[in-house]
């Protein structure tokens, strides 16, 4: 089936009954116009233009979707593909609805905090006021698993484009939140310039927080299976929680299916150098100083070793990535750098490419290589990262012997 949100015409008829609602049109005429159109659509293809309109440049405002969404009823939507489901607290819907609520508190205090300063300058809650903001920070950790398991899970589906154009509304509300961080913290402290960059950041950041609630959790409801939900759930730790506890208990399904994806420990043939089973491959993978990931050659990322657990890796990665194409792994911002490396590595314009920098008091190095077979066909492109701050530390005199036990 061709997915809704690259269907045009029909994109165009929504964006007209959208603004028709704007400016006062009569319901009559509106469920005349939306059953000529939609009449044989599913709620799900609705939800995702509704994404994909807010998100993308077509002139229609969050407040015009607000009020699309408010006359569902009375066109008679009918929904019964995302029917009310009871899900556990633990479940990752729930949680994500949770930490919706702790922002929306959160938010509601600092609001009353700036209220409160500008009434009475003299005050002394300015310290209190900055522990809430960098609190709010904690949204990254919501973003991140929205972007690196949700997202690939819709991929898969065959919704790109919606999570790419979310994915860059999200980035433009980091670069809002970080604008504010950085005026909250100079001194003396400037009330006026720290409302106006607060102000601006809190009406997309609860925009978003409307997208997620009213259309990409119901879109997910719909389209996600109790498989995906629990690849969500036993991946959410790597990126961690927001305002909200980890939850004590990871969600499963009611009924889980038992299966055995362990692949039969067989002889690997390496050139030249001897042979591994997979069991010995797999043990010297995992037990590299080194983080490794391997894109194929047509763009899909393959395999990474697991030299620790997700959450305490340099670049998180997790199996939920598995099978996604690179480009959407990757912020939009740095799509084009990413590329540009891809396209050189490829062609062997460049045979590999380095960086370097500092991350949690750490330096990272990351190197890009491509990988060509003895006949020059072009295989994947290989990336390892290492933390080299412990070569950094070591100390001037030589060691050649054993550590003493």
């Amino acid at each position: 089936m061709l997915n809704m949100q690259f269907d045009i015409k029909r994109m165009s008829a929504l964006k007209e009954i959208i603004l028709y609602l704007r400016d006062g049109g009569s319901l009559e005429a509106l469920q005349i116009h939306f059953e000529q159109h939609f009449n044989d659509v599913r709620p799900l293809d609705l939800l995702l233009m509704q994404l994909e309109l807010i998100n993308g440049d077509y002139g229609v405002t969050m407040e015009d979707v607000k009020k699309f969404s408010s006359m569902h009823d009375q066109l008679s939507i009918n929904d019964k593909e995302n029917t009310f489901i009871n899900y556990a607290t633990n479940h990752p819907v729930q949680i994500f609805k949770a930490e919706n609520t702790a922002f929306q508190v959160l938010l509601n205090q600092i609001q009353q905090l700036l209220e409160s300063i500008e009434k009475n300058p003299d005050q002394t809650i300015g310290d209190e006021l900055t522990q809430h903001i960098f609190h709010l920070g904690e949204f990254h950790n919501h973003y991140n698993r929205k972007e690196k398991l949700f997202f690939p899970i819709m991929e898969r589906y065959g919704h790109i484009a919606p999570a790419r154009t979310v994915w860059r509304k999200d980035d433009r509300i980091r670069a809002l939140y970080q604008a504010l961080k950085k005026q909250i913290v100079r001194l003396p402290l400037d009330v006026e310039r720290v409302r106006m960059r607060y102000t601006a950041f809190a009406r997309e950041f609860k925009e978003m927080i409307f997208q997620e609630e009213t259309i990409i959790l119901p879109i997910l409801k719909t389209i996600f299976s109790q498989s995906d939900w629990l690849a969500v759930a036993n991946e959410s730790d790597a990126f961690g929680y927001a305002i909200i506890e980890a939850p004590a208990e990871k969600w499963t399904p009611t009924v889980e299916k038992k299966t055995n994806d362990t692949p039969h420990a067989e002889n690997l043939v390496m050139g030249g150098g001897g042979h591994l089973t997979t069991e010995e491959a797999q043990l010297i993978f995992n037990n590299l100083p080194l983080e490794i990931t391997f894109v194929d050659k047509n763009d899909l990322f393959k395999y990474f070793n697991e030299i620790t657990e997700a959450s305490e890796m340099m670049l998180v990665r997790t199996p939920s990535s598995i099978g996604r194409n690179v480009a959407n792994c990757h912020p939009p911002k740095s799509l084009m750098k990413v590329m540009t490396i891809i396209r050189d590595l490829k062609t062997g314009r460049r045979t590999s490419e380095s960086m370097w920098f500092k991350m949690k008091g750490k330096y990272i190095h990351i190197t890009y290589k491509s990988l060509f077979n003895d006949e020059g066909e072009f295989l994947g492109i290989l990336e390892y990262v290492q933390d080299i701050q412990p070569f950094f530390e070591l100390p001037s005199e030589v060691k050649m012997g054993l550590s003493e036990l």
